[in-house]
């Protein structure tokens, strides 16, 4: 698609409403998603200006628009924003523009490792660099862009020129094979605590990861085997050692200088094997579910929920995830007692573990949960909310999302207590609709209630209590797998990280089962299939009256 016809499609109303869509669903009011949706247009008009072709129009379009609401969301203050070569659709313009100006092909080679060398310098040298040679911008607008003084600009230019001018000459002696790898992770337990995975966000930090993955490696070693100079890998190596709170990092330094890997990391072959030790079960642990499910029936109907459940579905979406988890701690103890006893578990207030992969995330559509408490909110002493995500849902929050500016929320507490659509102001109906939208909320004649499943805190042990009951008679079972799964973790794990075996079960080699089980209790109506994926599937709310 040429530019002008890419145009042309921003003007079709169909697409500019669905482009408002995604504005709206993002923003706490009207007038925001307006801020929002036009800066999304002018975005897209520049990037479309630097465009000879479009393959992917609509890949094209939300690409940018994830971009500018990134953007929107960390700097909304400032008045103006710059498009940086990080946040443009840049990487098929550049091939173009290589083969379209420069006829020799060591030219063209040259430059794409002038390319490669900037995106590896630090960001206060790169943006210069970005902004003088391929924006055009003289020293005094740059100046001005950044905040700095020209002779910081003058500088900063001068030692990037020398740094990516070392950096091709070591380029052009060697011959980069290394395949750029990306890690797909997934943690368990309080990331306020401190999560490494912040620290592994750029392509250089997640090849370096990998490449300690099977054997200890020194600075010198990883620099040559990257073709990437030695100042860059060696303060990369010391950000993924720290972490966020120096305690946890991706890394760890060895005493012989080496640096190994500190986190359970598989490649794809693994990681589907791993998994597939368990998906072989899922049948038999279906038909447990099953059984105990018809038995509980009333129970879980009958349970003292603040609003009432007339349909068994909702709850047990919750319960079915929890009793996942039940599954995980009886296996757990069975691996502990018969096949680790005299490996001592690593513990700490946070984990996570990744899985390397060339092309598809292998983790995109297997299940997770967060939780976030509130206290002192809505007239409420204490709060717990949490929310399930994956393959058929949207995550509706973080963990360490703040309820209290959350307005949807806030309705959804508002609404546990009798709530009226004519208490309400023209503003707050905006956000109740979106309420209703997301899943949070029901409307009964001109009254708001929970369409979540909400329990006062008292019960919430005994309404998660329901979900162990779901998991009687699996032990059988769970043997079988503990045994297999003991043999595959000792031929794959570290012997470094051995003490976090327990982390492998739950976070590498079981994080499919749970899409399996919920996709065959789907197909059989054990539960529904949801009608969005932003909705009150998977949705908890206890609270402390």
């Amino acid at each position: 698609m040429k530019a002008n016809e890419a145009i042309e499609q921003l003007n079709d109303r169909e697409f500019l409403e669905k482009l408002y869509a995604f504005a709206y669903h993002r923003c706490s009011s009207s007038h925001d998603a307006e801020d929002l949706c036009s800066d999304i247009l002018v975005a897209l008009l520049a990037a479309i200006r630097r465009q000879e072709d479009i393959l992917h129009f609509h890949g094209f379009v939300w690409t940018v628009a994830r971009r500018v609401y990134a953007d929107f969301c960390a700097q909304r203050s400032r008045s103006t924003r710059h498009l940086s070569l990080e946040n443009s659709v840049l990487p098929p313009a550049d091939e173009g523009e290589i083969d379209r100006f420069l006829d020799e092909e060591h030219d063209r080679q040259q430059l794409r490792r002038i390319l490669e060398e900037i995106t590896f310098l630090s960001k206060a040298y790169r943006e210069v660099m970005v902004l003088y040679y391929l924006d055009g911008r003289t020293v005094r607008e740059i100046a001005a862009s950044l905040g700095v003084a020209e002779t910081t600009v003058k500088q900063r230019l001068f030692s990037a020129r020398n740094t990516v001018k070392k950096g091709v000459e070591t380029m052009t002696t060697r011959n980069l094979s290394l395949k750029p790898i990306q890690l797909a992770f997934i943690g368990t337990g309080n990331p306020v605590w401190g999560d490494p995975r912040n620290n592994a966000r750029r392509t250089l930090s997640k090849n370096l990861i990998y490449l300690c993955k099977d054997k200890p490696k020194t600075a010198k070693e990883l620099s040559e085997e990257l073709c990437v100079p030695m100042p860059y890998i060696e303060e990369e190596l010391a950000c993924l050692c720290h972490g966020m709170n120096g305690e946890y990092g991706l890394l760890r330094q060895l005493e012989n200088g080496k640096y190994a890997i500190n986190i359970l990391l598989a490649d794809e072959s693994e990681f589907d094997a791993a998994n597939q030790i368990f998906e072989r079960h899922v049948p038999a642990l279906y038909a447990v579910l099953k059984d105990n499910i018809d038995t509980c029936r009333e129970d879980i109907l009958g349970f003292p929920y603040l609003y009432e459940q007339t349909d068994i579905r909702l709850p047990l979406w919750l319960l079915i995830h929890r009793a996942y988890w039940a599954f995980s701690d009886t296996l757990q103890e069975i691996l502990r007692e018969k096949f680790f006893p005299h490996i001592q578990q690593t513990e700490r207030p946070f984990f996570c573990a990744a899985v390397a992969y060339n092309e598809n995330d292998c983790l995109e559509k297997v299940y997770g949960c967060d939780g976030v408490d509130a206290y002192e909110l809505c007239g409420y002493k204490r709060i717990f909310m949490s929310n399930l995500y994956g393959r058929r849902l949207e995550k509706h929050f973080d963990c360490g999302h703040n309820l209290a500016h959350d307005k949807e929320l806030r309705l959804l507490l508002h609404s546990i207590r009798g709530l009226s659509m004519t208490e309400l102001s023209d503003a707050e109906k905006e956000h109740a609709a979106k309420a209703i939208q997301a899943g949070y909320l029901r409307r009964d004649g001109d009254r708001l209630e929970p369409q979540v499943v909400a329990v006062n805190w008292a019960d919430q042990e005994a309404f998660f209590a329901l979900a162990r009951r779901l998991t009687e008679n699996c032990q059988p079972i769970l043997e079988t797998i503990a045994e297999e799964l003991a043999a595959f973790m000792k031929k794959h794990i570290p012997a470094h990280l051995m003490g976090e075996y327990h982390i492998y079960t739950s976070l590498i080699a079981s994080v499919r089962t749970l899409t399996a089980i919920t996709e065959e209790c789907i197909r059989t109506g054990l539960l529904n299939a949801p009608e969005n994926r932003l909705g009150p599937e998977g949705v908890f709310l206890a609270v402390d009256q």
